[in-house]
């Protein structure tokens, strides 16, 4: 399992407070953005946009460029905090749903392990005749789908 689900929830509900908390997401993304501003001029160039996701292991430059093309809303070569803001609430609201899909897969797994066979299928195993074998190898794949 890549996460824990305490560590999962923990996530999920640091994820949600940020999202219903208008002021608590714009703190964050100011913090973000101060963080990566190299040269304190409150605004994200190309070329710091760059070395940030390089620093992240993003190396793909035209992909990059691409993003920082799509997030410069007023085409002056910088992402300011208005034209940040969409994007990082956006992308936070997909990971919070990627989130709670790997939580909610995890849960069924768990689930699916701690399934103890049924009473027909502990008479079945017991049972002393043969099984028939079907002679098409999908065959229980097919009966479990339905």
């Amino acid at each position: 399992m890549p996460f824990s689900m305490k560590t999962l929830d923990k996530k999920i509900k640091a994820l949600e407070k940020l999202i219903a908390d208008p002021q608590r997401l714009n703190n964050a993304i100011y913090t973000l953005l101060e963080q990566n501003d190299l040269n304190n001029d409150h605004q994200i160039s190309r070329a710091e946009f760059q070395k940030v996701l390089q620093d992240y292991g993003i190396g793909d430059f035209d992909a990059v460029d691409d993003l920082f093309e799509s997030l410069d809303a007023n085409k002056n070569g910088y992402i300011c905090f208005n034209e940040f803001r969409p994007f990082f609430r956006a992308h936070t609201k997909i990971k919070l749903k990627h989130l709670k899909e790997i939580r909610d897969i995890q849960n069924k797994k768990a689930t699916t392990a701690n399934v103890q066979p049924t009473a027909e299928a502990e008479s079945s195993e017991s049972s002393p005749e043969p099984q028939k074998k079907s002679s098409n190898i999908f065959g229980r794949w097919k009966s479990t789908r339905n």
